[in-house]
């Protein structure tokens, strides 16, 4: 196969306006200590991530891109490509069709894996181009997963359960066992609950429960009181909620597990969170989902020399990640930018984060007062949750500080509200604040087995949909382990706080007032960019349904 020529990579980087020239000479620098290659420094750094330059290397190679995050491959494809060979050049069966293996690449310029694929397979191949850090790790998790089939081991588990509800089994190896699946799955969090004869684990996913695994009741409080004790929760207190965590490594990656366990009448319920403990790559803005014109927002808010911005939702709405995606866009190298979160949920090496620890007094609302001691220009807090952090929120926004938060309201202009009973006084407000965002997550459908549908005109009529149109829905396919989905996007809406709307917030005028002058402007509501998404093809009428009621 014929190799292209690769180009350089920091010249590539800045025709599409992905680094500055600024960026590229620090990062050199950075080299000089580290002999790392250029695009692991600026990887490393923050200033561009694997997702920026796998669509770019597509894009320079003319191969399309694949987003790896949301894929899980099929396990009867895998078998065909030994791991020894794929582990080696850097390779992942994707799919395939009759003639055709379609397989993920970082390197698009290569030709190596490619080869190598067509020798093992003796098939055409196709290259997709993904993210480097993401591609080794699919590869060393999914073979390791072909190889030591964990679902195999807990269903053997379950079985001898049903024979016998007291029998031995390794508790401790069926937690690691329950761990290392949902690592694998992209599960957010793992219920444990107790029914009258069963014990069911659900995992979240891409926002949804599902069922996961069911035991005897018997194994029920065997399991609760191991996670305990490795979370060193007191295992004797069963009446009481808990909190604990503990730390679970699964193939050299560390995770952070946050424990919640709450008595119900058929015994403790059990939830637990699953957090990368060394923090995940902060992701950029157009990863996101958001419309072109709302990316051109985000960055006009995030580009204030001064003021709060806030993004609310309620949890699990990816309010962080946008904060953090909108980070990436101010310029670290220039900038002293502080961040205080519970926990730390993204690695950024160029800006300065914190964690919360209560024990030791080292709240949000301390944060703040630290950080005005420490030089700052920009100010992330995890979340306004009191008046006390709300009201030096504010302070440090009108001393010429960029101070970006999160907010528990439902939209945002219910945000004005919710300020106003932390204390905020319209003045304040009408001072300080920038913008707000708020935002919710709806799943996107699987674009290999999406099928069309035809929805009943009233219902389409209800939700102010056109009946002329194409609509999709979900269908079921191997890529989507039959979900019909794959990953999730945002939909929000943006306040942009004009002159006449700080008047009015000034003037304490109804919310309806602002509304109705925000919509005036070009404001459009959640619902809106939901519609958007539907007449789209990337999510479904139930979808919208589900997330937004």
């Amino acid at each position: 196969m014929e190799k292209q020529k690769k180009p350089q990579l920091g010249t590539l980087l800045k025709e599409h306006n992905l680094v500055t020239e600024q960026q590229i000479e620090f990062s050199l620098r950075e080299q000089k200590a580290t002999g790392e290659r250029l695009g692991e420094c600026l990887m490393r750094l923050g200033v561009l991530t694997d997702t920026d330059l796998s669509r770019v290397l597509a894009q320079q190679s003319k191969h399309p891109f694949i987003d790896l995050r949301a894929f899980t491959p099929d396990q009867n494809l895998l078998v065909k490509v030994p791991s020894r060979i794929a582990k080696q050049f850097s390779f992942l069966p994707l799919f395939e069709d009759e003639t055709t293996l379609h397989i993920a690449v970082a390197d698009p310029f290569s030709g190596v894996a490619e080869e190598q694929a067509y020798r093992a397979t003796g098939k055409f191949i196709k290259s997709h181009v993904g993210g480097e850090s993401e591609l080794k790790k699919l590869i060393e998790r999914f073979y390791f997963l072909l190889e030591n089939p964990i679902e195999e081991e807990i269903s053997l588990i379950t079985g001898r359960l049903r024979r016998n509800s007291n029998a031995d089994v390794n508790v401790e190896k069926l937690v690691d066992n329950l761990l290392g699946s949902a690592v694998s799955y992209r599960v957010t969090d793992v219920h444990i609950s107790a029914s009258d004869i069963t014990t069911r684990v659900m995992f979240r996913v891409d926002g949804v429960l599902q069922l996961a695994h069911v035991f005897p009741k018997p194994l029920h409080n065997r399991l609760i009181t191991t996670l305990k004790v490795r979370a060193g929760m007191d295992i004797s207190e069963q009446r009481k909620p808990q909190d604990g965590r503990l730390s679970f490594e699964f193939l050299g990656e560390s995770f952070d597990v946050r424990i919640s366990t709450v008595r119900t009448n058929f015994g403790e319920n059990m939830v637990m969170r699953l957090l990368a403990s060394r923090g995940s790559s902060a992701f950029s803005i157009r990863d996101l989902g958001f419309e072109t014109d709302k990316v051109r927002k985000i960055e006009k808010l995030f580009g204030h020399p001064y003021g709060m911005v806030l993004v609310t939702g309620p949890t699990g709405s990816g309010k962080t990640t946008t904060l953090y995606a909108a980070l990436r866009g101010q310029d670290a190298i220039g900038k002293n930018i502080l961040t205080v979160e519970d926990p730390i949920e993204y690695e950024l090496l160029m800006v300065r984060q914190t964690q919360v620890n209560e024990k030791a007094g080292y709240t949000f609302s301390s944060a703040i007062r630290t950080f005005l001691r420490q030089d700052p220009d920009v100010m992330l807090v995890g979340e306004i949750r009191d008046e006390e952090t709300a009201i030096l929120g504010i302070r440090a926004a009108l001393t010429g500080h960029l101070v970006l938060s999160t907010l528990h309201t439902n939209t945002a202009i219910g945000a004005l509200a919710r300020l106003k009973d932390l204390g905020i006084s319209p003045y304040l407000l009408s001072t300080s604040l920038v913008g707000v965002m708020a935002q919710r997550l709806v799943r996107k459908l699987c674009p290999d087995c999406r099928i069309e549908k035809q929805y009943d005109e009233h219902l389409l009529k209800a939700y102010d949909l056109p009946a002329d149109h194409v609509y999709y829905t979900a269908g079921s396919c191997a890529l989507c382990k039959g979900s019909g989905f794959l990953g999730r996007e945002c939909v929000s809406e943006i306040l942009e706080l004009s002159d006449p709307i700080l008047r009015l917030i000034a003037e304490d005028a109804p919310l309806g007032k602002i509304r109705d002058q925000a919509g005036k402007e070009g404001f459009t509501d959640l619902m809106h960019s939901a519609r958007q998404k539907v007449m789209a093809g990337v999510t479904s009428l139930e979808e919208l349904q589900r997330v937004m009621g």
